[in-house]
């Protein structure tokens, strides 16, 4: 109890660097609280961490596993690359080399993600938690929390395979699109936007119902099967749903620091 009383004494005086525009260039790799025992809340739990970083962590790039995530990871990830390599090979049996060559690169790309350097999909930042405390919780309910150095890429999942483009400021949907071969655009329908909170939105990219959306350092760009072609089929809207679901737990970025609860 002695314990709890200075670090939320902490949180004016932490929130006030937090909520500034994170910044552009990474630093080096912070680290994770070394000693102590690990505290009763999430909340909690950020507040020792912050206080023994020189400077704010970036809360655009803080996140947390849920321990009923965690369980799930494993057969979510064999489910996805199951339904990849299954209509791979159907594709290549149909002739269709260029999807089949796709999924081929979904699968091996997926293959290369580790299970473990993951996060649940959704805002467990200081920020967001102290704007209502009814959304703090127990650690003993979570796998690790953890933070990324803002990466210098983006992440466009594509015809072609799987493709890191450097970020650049103001850079959007559709300049990361624009980028694509000519022939990869013209079958495009729709894409699933990953932000760095792994927050998953979907847009249009044809011609017809082109959108266009900022793209965040570490976002990554899902180009879905489109609807009139391989995603208006089951298998086909299935591995669109399954990827959405497993690049949100991914983290984001390279440079990740990950606290695991006892």
């Amino acid at each position: 109890m002695t314990r709890r009383r200075p670090l939320l004494a902490l949180t004016l005086t932490l929130l006030l660097p937090a909520l500034l525009p994170p910044p552009l260039a990474a630093s080096a790799q912070r680290e994770a609280p070394a000693s102590g025992a690990m505290p009763a809340t999430l909340l909690e739990a950020w507040l020792a961490w912050q206080a023994e970083q020189p400077e704010p962590l970036d809360w655009a790039y803080s996140f947390a596993l849920r321990n009923s995530d965690a369980a799930t990871l494993a057969g979510l990830r064999r489910e996805l690359l199951a339904e990849v390599a299954a209509l791979g090979d159907a594709l290549a049996l149909m002739g269709d080399a260029r999807q089949a060559s796709r999924l081929q690169a979904w699968h091996q790309a997926l293959r290369e993600l580790p299970i473990d350097a993951a996060r649940s999909p959704e805002r467990f930042d200081l920020p967001w938690l102290a704007a209502s405390l009814r959304r703090n919780l127990p650690t003993a309910r979570l796998a690790h929390l953890g933070s990324c150095e803002p990466p210098g890429w983006v992440e466009l999942w594509h015809a072609a395979g799987v493709t890191r483009l450097t970020w650049q400021p103001g850079m959007t949907t559709a300049d990361a699109v624009a980028q694509l071969p000519a022939a990869g655009r013209d079958e495009l329908d729709q894409a699933a936007l990953i932000s760095p909170l792994g927050t998953a939105t979907t847009l249009g990219v044809a011609r017809w119902n082109r959108e266009s959306a900022p793209l965040a350092p570490g976002a990554r760009l899902v180009l879905l099967l489109p609807r009139h072609g391989l995603g208006g089929t089951q298998e086909g809207s299935l591995v669109n749903q399954l990827l959405v679901r497993f690049l949100a737990t991914r983290l984001p970025g390279d440079a990740c620091t990950l606290w695991p609860t006892p």
